[in-house]
């Protein structure tokens, strides 16, 4: 179980509260998960993990490749109103996206495909998704860039570890 040594790693690194923050978990649940005693759904924790440290992606019908947590995130949405993005993901994630968790009724059927990349670091694709989710707001752009830079060093800073 990969995903748990890398999120015991960034608890280590960062701390409970951060890593509890970045999955949108309480510090409890992270505390339960790694002392294997989390009695709800393991494998969401597993996807929100890989999502947010391991680079799991998932091809969005509305956003494009995107993380694995920002996609289950995405899912847990329930305001209809906002920004256009907001509301085209609302209906995706509710209309048949394959990589949805809802139990609804797809309205219609896309395929997105799962895809992890472990080795390869997509930065037009990164820049774009970023570009998307900031919308016009730049303070917003520099915080994505920001979390996004820190992930990459993360994740180099466990390749080279596993090099040693």
């Amino acid at each position: 179980m990969q995903w748990l040594k890398v999120m015991a790693e960034q608890v280590e690194l960062y701390g409970q509260r951060a890593v509890a923050e970045k999955l949108k978990l309480s510090r409890t649940t992270v505390s339960l998960v790694l002392n294997h005693k989390y009695p709800g759904d393991m494998a969401r924790i597993q996807k929100l993990v890989e999502g947010a440290y391991i680079n799991s992606t998932v091809l969005c019908p509305v956003l494009g490749e995107i993380p694995l947590n920002e996609c289950l995130a995405h899912q847990s949405n329930t305001r209809t109103t906002g920004s256009p993005y907001r509301i085209k993901l609302y209906k995706a994630c509710r209309g048949g996206c394959t990589h949805s968790t809802l139990n609804v009724t797809p309205a219609f059927s896309v395929q997105p495909t799962l895809i992890n990349r472990r080795n390869e670091y997509d930065a037009e694709g990164a820049i774009r998704r970023l570009q998307l989710q900031a919308g016009e707001d730049k303070s917003v752009l520099i915080n994505l860039l920001k979390d996004e830079l820190k992930h990459l060093g993360t994740k180099f800073n466990r390749v080279m570890k596993e090099q040693n």
